[in-house]
Order: structure tokens, then sequence, then C-alpha cells
């Protein structure tokens, strides 16, 4: 298809949503088509039957609220069936829904549905999140303490479906009976960069909030995207109907450059299949600002202490210098180093913090009743619980002696490598470090990921000299690499 005025590609918009979320200014717009792998119905489906009833052809008619609406005043305003239709097509059974899942994993804290269901929050929890839901007026008013994911249902829950937002004079008198909802979700409008993920171009759900955006009289829109199917020809819909296609081909054109109008860009999958691994390149790119530094060293027979204690003090005191944040897990001899480059970056300059710019996690002590394989998975657990912080995993050093007073590569090290590998993180060993993190270089550079520029990576490989001029240097090849995947700096 020719370029449509509204597009945005792939790429770019995965660099920009990365970027909202490190500056805290993300949020979630969540639709029915994300809980339809679980088993749930879209807005088609759900009121198939009651265009039945009525006998108007579903497939013909554009306003679906309208069907509700005459549906309801067809039944002389009894909601039964339709409340009954939506506790019939509502299942919570999570069927490993890929897409849920990546939503739920992305480190923003406001999701805004108008799902009925309760697969959101069952995935929010179960990845550790603590949840507030606000699925009424009365809910706005008051907050679970600790809370890093709130879930505002804005069209109800099911759980209250006699009050759920399904006709026509539900959405008419939305901003009436729903003042509260309405004027905070005028505000994220304003303040925040929305994902829209689920809605279809003919979701009554999304002309609504399209009309909230419209109400905010923002002079300065924010932009805003939206994950949307590209029509295809063989869609099976178009089987044999070749004139619908057509039709719906340049409709599909003008949707996209309407929604522009409201700010909100739109990023074409050809499957919806594609959208939890973007979402996972989203997260990827957004934790880029946190560089998690793993290492440890007892030898410095290659490496004397002075200039290592340098080199790490350096590197972390230059990443805090350019606002990343950094992540250290005590490694011996590496650990010391890191937090006082990062305190005093912290201290030297303005607008650095603690919070925002050093993360420390000092490894659990080994319980002298636990069995060595029981230290070794709880070790697992945590390493794996530092690195999920990370978005980039800067190896340095790697060796440890033995009981008996023999240098050996440092196991951790390679566990962390490992884990971080799994995660699909953004992984540079600093091989001029030698040792462990030499050994890591080498296996990297044999298969040189695509994130990482060739030139730059082979940087790594030696140091000339420990001279406090090449160690400078040195150090600025390894933060150079790093700025280069932050989105803040694409």
């Amino acid at each position: 298809m020719e370029d449509i005025t509204g597009e945005i590609s792939k790429e770019n918009f995965v660099k920009s949503y990365a970027l909202s979320i490190q500056k805290k200014e993300a949020a979630l717009f969540v639709g029915a088509g994300t809980s339809i792998p679980s088993g749930n119905l879209s807005w088609t489906k759900l009121i198939k039957p009651l265009a039945d009833t009525l006998k108007i052809n579903i497939n013909s008619y554009n306003d679906l609220v309208d069907i509700t609406q005459y549906f309801l005043n067809d039944q002389a305003g009894n909601r039964n069936f339709i409340n009954e239709r939506i506790l019939d097509s509502m299942s919570d059974q999570q069927n490993n829904n890929k897409t849920l899942q990546a939503i739920s994993e992305l480190p923003v804290s406001t999701f805004w549905t108008t799902n009925y269901d309760h697969l959101l929050e069952k995935y929010l929890e179960e990845s550790g999140r603590k949840v507030d839901i606000k699925k009424n007026e009365s809910s706005l008013t008051n907050s679970i303490r600790g809370r890093d994911a709130t879930v505002f249902k804005m069209h109800g829950d099911k759980d209250d479906v006699n009050n759920t937002v399904i006709t026509r004079d539900d959405f008419m008198n939305y901003t009436e009976n729903h003042p509260n909802m309405s004027t905070a979700l005028r505000g994220e409008f304003i303040n925040k960069t929305f994902l829209f993920i689920g809605y279809s171009f003919n979701d009554p759900n999304l002309n609504y909030i399209l009309g909230n955006i419209k109400r905010t009289n923002a002079t300065n829109q924010r932009h805003h995207f939206c994950i949307v199917k590209r029509i295809q020809k063989d869609d099976s819909i178009y089987q044999d109907n070749d004139q619908r296609f057509q039709q719906d081909k340049v409709l599909q054109k003008y949707k996209v450059a309407d929604l522009n109008g409201y700010g909100i860009k739109t990023v074409f999958v050809d499957s919806y299949d594609e959208i939890p691994s973007i979402l996972q390149d989203i997260k990827s790119k957004s934790l880029c600002n946190n560089v998690f530094i793993s290492g440890s060293i007892e030898d410095y027979k290659d490496f004397d202490k002075s200039s290592a204690d340098k080199l790490i003090f350096k590197l972390a005191y230059s990443l805090v210098k350019k606002n990343f944040k950094v992540i250290s897990g005590f490694g011996l001899g590496v650990g010391d180093n890191v937090i006082n480059g990062a305190l005093q970056a912290i201290d030297d300059f303005d607008h650095r913090s603690l919070d925002d710019n050093l993360s420390l996690f000092p490894f659990p002590m080994a319980d002298t009743n636990e069995r060595t394989d029981e230290i070794k998975e709880r070790w697992t657990k945590y390493r794996n619980e530092v690195i999920s912080e990370s978005g980039i995993c800067l190896f340095l050093f790697g060796n440890k002696k033995t009981s008996d007073g023999k240098t050996v590569p440092a196991n951790g090290m390679t566990e962390e490598f490992e884990i971080a590998r799994s995660m699909n993180k953004f992984i540079i060993p600093v091989g001029f470090t030698k040792y462990k993190a030499q050994e890591l270089w080498k296996q990297l550079n044999k298969d040189l990921p695509e994130y990482l520029n060739s030139s730059d990576f082979q940087q790594l490989e030696n140091i000339e000299n420990t001279s406090e001029q090449t160690i400078n240097k040195s150090v600025q090849n390894v933060v150079n690499l790093v700025e280069q995947l932050n989105p803040q700096n694409n």
C-alpha cells in the first residue's frame, strides 16, 4: 500500500514510545481485540445475537452502538438479555495471551481500558504488579498504597454489569454520568502519550475516546499511537469480494488520516501476532537508560588494581553524568567503585538523584543451613530480578579465586550473561578488562548482534596501556556504545 498520511514506521514508533516511557509520560489504552486470544468476543460478535433478533445484517451496518440501543428500546428498557450476553461472552481464562502478557511487562503505570473482563488486571498481577482498579466514580477517590499500576475501567466491569457502557444512551450521557472519569481521561490525554492496542476502526469505543481528545482543546496536542492490522487481499472476509476489499482499502487510508487529525499516528502490522514482539522491543528500548554493570575481580595480575579501580569509577561516573541509571550487584572488587563513581557524579551534577541514577542489589548472604543447590537457586532468581530491571548489561573483568588460591573465570558472570541474553538485553562485554569479559567479547564478536556498531565494538577488544589518558579514552568508547542504544540519543 502507498504511504498514508498519519502512518509511522515500526522503528520510529518503538523509539518514540520507548522515550515516552523513559520520561514516565506513557500510558496504554487496551481494547477488546487484546482479549480475543483468550476466547472473548469482538464488539461485532458480542452484539450479533442482538442484531439477529432485530433482523439487522450486522455486516452491512457500521454503527454498532445503534444496534444495542435499538435492542434496548425493543425490550422496553430491560437490559437483562444484554447483561447476560456480556457475562456469557466474558472469560477470565488467560489461555497464554501473549499480547496481554507483553502489555503487563511494559514499564508503564497507567492503563485505560474499555474491556469489561478482568484479563488485563490478572496479567498485571501475575507480572508482580500491585494493581489499583478504578471501575466506577467512587473508586476514583480511593487509592491503594504502594500501587505501581492503575487500571481505569472507563466503561465498567462485568461484576457490575448493569452499569456497563454499551448502548448509545450510555455513550451520549457518559460525561454527565461519569464526570470524574471523564475529567481524569481528558487530563491524561494532555499529560500522557497513549498507545492504543486492540481497537479496530469501527469500534464505537474508539470513536468516543476521540471525542474526549477533541474536548481537551489542547493547542500543542500530544502525539499518540495506534497499532492496526493492515487490510490485505487474502483476509478471509475478502474472499470472492474484491469490491469490498477495494472499498475498505480506501476507507482505511482516510481513517488513518482522520486519526492523524487527533494526533494519533498509526502503526501498521500485517498480523496481530507481530504485536507481542513489538511490545518487547519497546520494553527493551525503554530500559536502555538502566545500565547493569556485571563484574568481579580478585586477581589483578593482568590489570593492576589501581588502574582497575580508576576504570570502574570513571565508567560509573561517566554514565551517571550522561543521566543513565547504574545498577550494581556489588560484585567483588567492582561494586564499591561503581557506587563511588555514581555517587560522585550525583554530587557533581544538578538534576541527578539516588533514585534516578543508582540502584543497588547486594546479593543475599548464604544461610549456613542451606544446601549448595538451594543457594544457587536463590542467587539465580535474584540475578533474574536484577537483570530484568536493566536494558543494557556491561560485563567487566570476571575472575575469582578458589579455596586453594587458583584464579578461575567467574561463573556468576557467565550466568548473568546467559540470563541477559535470554531476556533480549543489549549486551556489551568490555573485552580489554580481560578474564571472563574477554571471553564473552570474543563469543559475541563471532556473531555480532545488529545493535552493536562493529567498528566501535572492536575498540573494546584491547587497551594499549593503563595510563589515565588511555583509560579515559577507553571509558568514552564504552559510553559511546551505550549511548547509541538509548532512544534519547536516536
